[in-house]
């Protein structure tokens, strides 16, 4: 009886070590299983490119995300079909008319940029004047004008009023958020800036000397990263 009684006990031993053992292995799997696991700032996307169209310095990609398909439009830049890409924030428009595509979309995801890693980068901003020097020789000053450099190292005086100012077209990116981007620069330098944005639903084209009127706006902030110190909104053609 006692060599019985102690074969029992024995074996009830070996069995709770089985599954203490058991236990620990499936502990240590559902650990493993967790650090291998993405984890994702709150305010970043995951997302594979199913499809792209480059326009107006822009790329349209649609995107998949968590099963969900979208639009969205980012600076031009190399993008591979199939391949998962992350990106923050963003902002949306909807109804989004771009003119250099001749296509309305229900839905537009407008972003800063995508990346290839998942850990969030520094945000850029993006101002009205780029690093250097102008691009442009001096242009004469438009009749009752100003030149870019006056607008820059006075720019308090001329906030919320009509400008007119000639200069070169340098750079055009058609069909953003419904307007037209373009920049000028007259070789004038004020404030250490020369280079002034101005939107406009006109066609500009690189290269041809123009003369604008339009409203000078400070600080305008578009969201997704767009943001000018100053701006010369709803320009036109003189």
């Amino acid at each position: 009886m006692k060599i019985i009684h102690a074969l029992f006990l024995s074996a009830s031993c070996f069995l709770a070590s089985c599954d203490n053992s058991d236990q620990a292995k499936s502990s240590v799997k559902t650990e493993a299983t967790t650090s291998t696991e993405e984890v994702l700032d709150a305010n970043t996307h995951k997302i594979v490119v199913n499809e792209k169209i480059a326009s107006g310095g822009y790329v349209y990609i649609k995107v998949t995300e968590k099963g969900k398909e979208y639009w969205m439009a980012v600076p031009g830049r190399p993008i591979e079909i199939g391949a998962t890409y992350y990106y923050d924030g963003g902002m949306e428009m909807q109804n989004f008319e771009s003119k250099t595509l001749n296509r309305t979309f229900e839905s537009v995801i407008f972003a800063e940029g995508i990346r290839d890693q998942a850990q969030k980068v520094n945000k850029t901003v993006k101002k009205s004047a780029p690093q250097g020097s102008p691009q442009v020789k001096d242009i004469d000053k438009a009749p009752n004008g100003i030149r870019i450099a006056e607008l820059f190292n006075n720019m308090n005086d001329y906030s919320n009023k009509e400008v007119i100012i000639k200069g070169q077209v340098v750079k055009v990116n058609n069909g953003v958020m419904n307007v037209n981007f373009v920049h000028l620069q007259d070789g004038t330098i004020g404030n250490g800036q020369y280079d002034i944005t101005v939107t406009t639903d006109d066609n500009f084209s690189v290269g041809e000397v123009v003369t604008i009127k339009g409203n000078v706006i400070l600080n305008k902030d578009f969201g997704a990263g767009y943001t000018y110190d100053v701006l010369v909104e709803k320009a036109v053609k003189l």
